[in-house]
Parts: C-alpha cells; structure tokens; sequence
C-alpha cells in the first residue's frame, strides 16, 4: 500500500514515510518490554559482532579535547561492542580505559565488561574522567542512561555523544530504539539533564572516515 501510495504523490513531489520518521524524536515500544528490548540488543550484538562504528577522526577529536582540558586518565565507553574505541583510547591516551557491552560477548575482548549502560554501578562511582558512546540510540530509557553515566564521572569528567544522522528517527526501531535529530540534541540534554548535568560543548568533527557519515559529539559535564 505504501508503495502505490508514493506513486501517486510523486508527480507532486511528494512521497509517504513512516510517521518516526517526520518526528525529531523517537522511541521504539517493545511489546516484550525488558526482556524482548535485552533479546534484541544481544542479538544484534552478536550479528553485527565484527563491524566498527567508531572512527580515527572522531576518536582523535575526542582525545584532543580530553587532553586540552588535563582528562583521559580512566575513561569507559559504553555499547562498545568489540573493544575498538577502547584500545585504541588506551593508546592514544595511555590511560585505563574499559567498555562495557550488554552480550556476553563482551568477555571474548580485552578491557571490556558485560553490562547493561542503563544501569547503575556503584562500583564505578566518580571513578571516570570521561566517558564515550556512539550507542545512545541502543538505550531503552536514554535519559535514564545518562543519569547512570553522569555519577560515574570524576568532578571534572566529560561525556561524549557520538550523533549522526544515522542516530535520527529515521534510523530507529526495533535494533536502535531511541532516535532523535541532531539538532533535537541540545534540548533533550538540556531537559533531561537539569541539576545534573548539561552541555557543555559540541565537537563538530565533519565527515567520519569510515563511512563518510557527518558526526557531531556533544560533551556533557556534570551541572
């Protein structure tokens, strides 16, 4: 039906979408709740075990920015998947840097821990100048995700946000739940994180190198 519907609209220059897809923000439903949203995740995960999101030139503006303000001693990335960001953040930085994943397939890499980002670990409290993700769109309660990250950074510790395009309504659903336009960002943090914590800065890193995707990175300091 979709089909023959844009057909006839074409002429107009016109074509139907998906309503989440029109929206600056988006939240997928899961009929399943917890456990179906936890199912999905691993599955994914392990799906897509070997494929990289994170790039060179993204990580590299992230460090920059981390040595320019006397952080990157001890760092986590969350939704880290295989570890990429994480040892090549221990290099760059020379600092103990950890990552977590929610499948089980986390133990199969060096540094990273199995856990779901969402949750609070009391373990990790103030224990990290800075945190990296480009897996909020993975989160099931994002703000709840950011309220576990924010108390586990040291008093001056930054979180970045990786966003592109990709982490936009249009790309969510079922695999990446949460979507939100780039320029949704800046309210949602500012929403989300009053009293604790708020935006700081946004490192805009133009095109990634490995798949020519613009990226900003919002910076997130504790309010």
């Amino acid at each position: 039906m979709r089909k023959v519907l844009d057909r006839l609209v074409r002429p107009f220059g016109l074509k139907v979408i998906k309503a989440h897809q029109a929206e600056m923000v988006y939240q997928h439903d899961y009929s399943g709740g917890y456990d179906e949203y936890r199912a999905t995740q691993i599955h994914h995960n392990k799906r897509k075990l070997e494929n990289v999101w994170a790039d060179d030139i993204t990580l590299s503006a992230i460090a920059a920015d981390l040595k320019a303000h006397g952080l990157g001693a001890t760092g986590v990335c969350h939704g880290a998947r295989n570890g990429y960001e994480v040892e090549w953040l221990r290099k760059e930085l020379d600092g103990d840097v950890i990552g977590t994943d929610i499948s089980d397939t986390a133990t199969q890499f060096p540094n990273m821990h199995v856990w779901d980002f969402q949750d609070v670990n009391p373990e990790w409290a103030n224990k990290f100048d800075f945190i990296y993700t480009n897996s909020l769109d993975q989160a099931m309660e994002p703000q709840r995700a950011l309220e576990s990250w924010v108390q586990q950074l040291t008093p001056k510790g930054r979180i970045y946000i990786e966003h592109t395009m990709a982490h936009s309504p249009s790309g969510a659903g079922e695999m990446d739940p949460f979507g939100a336009h780039p320029m949704a960002m800046p309210y949602l943090l500012f929403t989300w994180g009053r009293g604790l914590y708020k935006l700081a800065d946004i490192l805009e890193v133009g095109e990634k190198q490995n798949n020519r995707m613009k990226a900003w990175v919002f910076v997130v300091e504790r309010a």
